[in-house]
């Protein structure tokens, strides 16, 4: 059977009904190749509300209208890991609110509660997890996290009962196309667990596909469909889509009785009329991502995090003096303080573990 895997969903702005009346046409040609696949699944990061109240200090909140659903059942996108930092953003009734409108639609979940998804007839577990360093809410309170020592042990579990392990994981910074060094080690760490399929997201943007181990580990696929991301504080986005984030890809499966029996990965692109599909050849550009995970740990770091000031750089230069006086206020602290919580909880639950494991 075929598997298509797709990268974080936000049915907002001009991807949502209610603001674009083309949506079905933009979305037409991504949507006829889609239907060739058994299973369809995507990072829907956003709750499906009509009306709420967001949670916490955030510096921005997602929600789409539930309306929308109606476009995830146009792109025939029949499964959604929920394991993201914006799930979460109207707390619990934002939640229990997506849970139910995708069960009404059958359109299956995993990835909050604690739930996993068997897909029996192809033998595949599907398990979702959102990591600290996202920077989240709600993983005390039904977002599953990421421990890799849980995950270890949910890997060796569902192999053990013949089924192929797909772990979708919300990991790492956005914007740059190199995942963290401790997310690569982590990847192949669990390697040697049991054979597995990693799909990453959260960077919003490509970033290298491997192979290690039997296993296929694609850190990030980028955006499905994302837009330029507003908050009350300015006129100006607080996020603005550039090419980079335009581009991304579909990782396909061919999976036969809990076997990968191959892999290909195409190329979307979020055009202004239209999204593109299998329209660019970013096998190039994904094969000197891949290459780079390789450079030694020094190297890869220094690098990694050259891209990383100049993409900060980059939004800096955006903020006036009126951005910053907005923001001093309980809430900034209250984000900073957050911000300090997670990274220490990140430590916890992947730093430390790793670290142990390497000793």
């Amino acid at each position: 059977m075929k598997v298509a895997l797709l990268g974080d969903i936000g049915l907002f702005g001009r991807y949502a009904l209610e603001n674009n009346a083309s949506a079905y046409e933009y979305f037409s040609k991504v949507s006829e190749y889609l239907e060739n696949f058994d299973y369809v699944v995507g990072n829907l990061e956003l709750p499906f509300l009509a009306e709420g109240n967001a949670i916490g200090a955030k510096s921005a909140y997602l929600k789409s209208a539930p309306g929308n659903i109606e476009l995830l059942k146009y792109l025939h996108i029949n499964v959604v890991t929920l394991a993201n930092n914006h799930i979460y953003d109207y707390g619990k009734k934002g939640v229990d609110a997506t849970i139910s409108l995708l069960e009404r639609h059958n359109i299956k979940h995993f990835g909050v509660n604690d739930k996993d998804l068997l897909l029996d007839d192809i033998k595949v577990a599907l398990h979702g997890y959102c990591c600290y360093s996202t920077n989240p809410y709600g993983l005390s309170k039904g977002v599953n996290k990421l421990n890799v020592a849980m995950v270890e042990k949910k890997l060796a579990k569902y192999s053990q009962q013949g089924y192929l392990n797909i772990i979708s994981v919300h990991a790492g910074l956005e914007h740059v196309n190199f995942p963290a060094y401790h997310d690569v080690q982590m990847a192949r760490q669990l390697t040697d667990t049991c054979p597995y399929i990693y799909y990453g997201h959260h960077p919003h943007v490509l970033q290298g596909i491997e192979q290690h181990n039997d296993s296929l580990l694609a850190y990030s696929l980028g955006n499905f469909c994302f837009d330029d991301v507003y908050t009350d504080k300015s006129v100006q986005p607080l996020v603005k889509q550039s090419e980079n984030n335009k581009t991304s890809s579909i990782v396909e499966l061919e999976i036969k009785d809990g076997k990968l029996i191959s892999h290909d990965v195409v190329s979307i692109y979020m055009a202004d009329d239209e999204m593109k599909v299998a329209s660019l050849n970013i096998k190039s550009t994904l094969k000197n991502y891949t290459e780079f995970l390789n450079t030694d740990k020094k190297r890869y770091v220094e690098e990694r995090n050259k891209l990383l000031a100049s993409y900060i750089d980059g939004r800096k230069s955006m903020r006036d003096f009126q951005w910053y006086v907005k923001r001093l206020n309980y809430r900034s602290v209250i984000i900073l303080l957050r911000a300090k919580y997670n990274a220490w909880q990140h430590k916890r639950n992947v730093l430390n573990y790793l670290n142990s494991s390497n000793d």
